[in-house]
């Protein structure tokens, strides 16, 4: 990040649009991405709307414009969807009355294709961030290995058809090379729409989010919050809690989320006997409500290696929550062994290992969980500052290009 900073009191006012295909009630990161860059930008740099799918009976309650347009389940993808807008009338009428000075792609699909289309019909600069390894995604609908390179290289084309291109972190940009994108990139950051609660805070929400998990006041608390995916590496975090049980330590863990996988492992669960250890509280849309499961747990567990740059990470650090990740993974591009949470390899036993030495060094937990908040924690307002200063130096280089070119 360069840290931009706002001095101005009344900044010059952009019309943005943030694009994406996953959007409230889904709870995953670039939704979350989506809605915290409309909420900031909004509510300090000038009018800012969000496209996404319609989802039945759920109400926008944002303080944004959100424009919806029709869609149906992904076979497959569960609670994800595709998007009709070629045969919703009343979206696309809506949209073409928005003013909009840039338009931010957060996915190559419908919703890329719609901001591409709209840019270039206006005129406007397009930038799209790559946030997700979309890869593992085909592999879930495609086995058929040059049916999937041509899925991913139709992808690379909308990037290679945008004005910028933006990446999360330096994995992510690894990612984006590894599936043939030869442009430019920047770096920008995602963060945290959390904020760092004292010590009597703290205290209100563990004891809720104990009460409300069914977890013992002793118990050892294991957290994971996200899609409940087995791409999201989900198995090896069960099949070291058996290992875990078999040790004798009390210990809890709690799934937050929900996705296709679920179902498979709560039977995994039950098969492997830890139904008395583990809870799964299902997808929470309250935040409010989610603070006291963070608020609750000791550590928190993520070894995806399909994520490239994840919140919930940010998020568990503003609570002093170090996280396990996996060697070698996008997400573990920040974190500093033993610093600011701690690095596994890709295996159950390392897993179960590494959270039954930390149960017996509360000590080294906390520090590391402090130094993830100094270091891992990143307001979205800060981040919303950084993307307001490069939006307005990306639409003051277009309409210079475009004067130009009309010469």
């Amino acid at each position: 990040m360069t840290g931009y900073i706002c001095l101005k009191s009344n900044p010059m006012k952009i019309n943005s649009c943030q694009f994406n295909d996953s959007y409230f009630p889904i709870m995953d990161g670039v939704g979350m991405t989506v809605h915290n860059y409309a909420d900031w930008l909004n509510s300090k740099y000038g009018e800012s709307v969000v496209v996404v799918p319609k989802v039945k009976g759920y109400r926008d309650v944002a303080d944004y414009k959100v424009y919806r347009f029709k869609s149906m389940l992904l076979p497959g993808m569960n609670p994800y969807r595709v998007g009709l807008p070629f045969v919703d009338v009343s979206f696309k009428k809506n949209l073409k009355k928005q003013k909009i000075d840039i338009a931010h792609a957060h996915c190559p699909f419908i919703s890329g294709q719609i901001a591409l289309k709209l840019a270039r019909k206006n005129g406007i600069p397009l930038v799209t961030t790559f946030h997700t390894k979309y890869r593992e995604d085909f592999k879930r609908m495609v086995s058929n290995e040059p049916l999937l390179d041509y899925l991913v290289d139709y992808s690379m084309e909308f990037y290679k058809k945008a004005d910028h291109v933006w990446v999360p972190n330096n994995a992510t940009g690894m990612t984006l090379r590894e599936y043939g994108y030869t442009g430019e990139y920047e770096v920008m950051a995602n963060g945290c729409d959390i904020e760092i609660p004292d010590k009597h805070q703290l205290m209100k929400m563990r004891k809720k989010g104990l009460e409300e998990s069914g977890a013992g006041k002793d118990d050892f608390v294991l957290l994971f919050v996200g899609q409940h995916r087995w791409e999201k590496n989900v198995r090896m975090i069960i099949e070291a809690l058996k290992q875990l049980k078999s040790t004798g330590e009390d210990f809890f863990m709690i799934f937050v989320g929900e996705g296709y996988a679920q179902k498979e492992m709560k039977n995994m669960v039950k098969q492997l006997e830890l139904d008395d250890r583990v809870h799964f509280a299902g997808v929470i849309t309250d935040r409010t409500r989610l603070l006291n499961y963070y608020a609750a747990a000791d550590l928190f567990l993520f070894p995806s290696l399909y994520d490239n740059s994840p919140l919930v990470i940010q998020e568990a650090a503003a609570f002093g929550l170090p996280s396990i990740v996996v060697k070698n993974s996008s997400a573990a591009e920040p974190v500093i062994d033993g610093v600011n949470g701690f690095i596994v390899g890709n295996d159950p036993e390392f897993l179960a290992r590494q959270i039954h030495t930390l149960m017996f060094k509360p000590q080294v937990v906390k520090k590391a969980g402090q130094g993830a908040q100094k270091s891992l924690y990143h307001p979205w307002e800060s981040i919303a500052d950084e993307v307001y200063f490069r939006y307005k130096d990306i639409i003051k280089e277009f309409r210079k290009k475009k004067k130009s070119s009309t010469k």
